[in-house]
């Protein structure tokens, strides 16, 4: 199951998302992904089953929103 990194605002909103784990496609590409989460902002990583991770942002962002993290 997907596992995402979840950026958060002050409300508890999702303000975005991001795979946890990143398959790098070369040499020198990324290995992971990192938000920086601003004051009042926390990043949370949460697992999610295949579907809701082929979500459009928006529908993922809700389905999140609705898991109560």
């Amino acid at each position: 199951m997907p596992r995402l990194k979840v950026l958060l605002n002050e409300a508890g909103e999702v303000v975005g998302t991001a795979p946890a784990v990143v398959t790098s496609s070369g040499e020198n590409g990324p290995q992971d992904v990192s938000f920086v989460a601003r004051p009042g902002q926390r990043v949370v990583e949460v697992t999610v089953d295949a579907g809701t991770a082929a979500l459009d942002p928006e529908g993922l962002h809700q389905a999140i929103q609705e898991m109560d993290i």
